[in-house]
């Protein structure tokens, strides 16, 4: 189906994250932090990206102000997932260009319902900004 790249410090998010992607047929690329998915999307392409919000050396928001400010990522969709319930985080996230907001921990239901919306959505003529929650 599509490659997902995945963004989170904790391993076992990471692991868990990337087990329900697969078990749906995605490819998933990971990083542990903001700087290491910079680094991967230099060298693969992906369709979506999932990214915690609170990492060492790059934060997910810091990542998303970087893939909106490049023209070669500012189309991926982005779902920020966090363990943070603040509302400040969303609205943040939101203003910065995310597509979605998660918090942790999600269903893994909601994960592939929202991960599907939004690539088949990303291949419509329908603007991203009409996923937002």
């Amino acid at each position: 189906m599509a490659t997902i790249l995945v963004v989170d410090d904790y391993t076992t998010s990471q692991r868990l994250l990337s087990f329900i992607l697969r078990q749906n047929n995605h490819t998933v690329v990971t990083a542990m932090h903001g700087l290491g998915a910079l680094e991967q999307l230099e060298k693969i392409s992906v369709e979506l990206v999932i990214t915690d919000l609170r990492m060492p050396e790059m934060d997910g928001l810091a990542l998303l102000h970087a893939l909106r400010a490049d023209r070669r990522y500012q189309n991926i969709p982005v779902i920020i997932l966090t363990g943070s319930a603040y509302e400040q985080d969303n609205a943040r996230a939101k203003a910065a260009g995310a597509t979605s907001f998660l918090t942790k921990p999600v269903e893994s239901e909601e994960l592939i319902a929202m991960v599907n919306r939004l690539l088949g959505q990303s291949e419509a003529s329908e603007p991203l900004s009409s996923l937002l929650r």
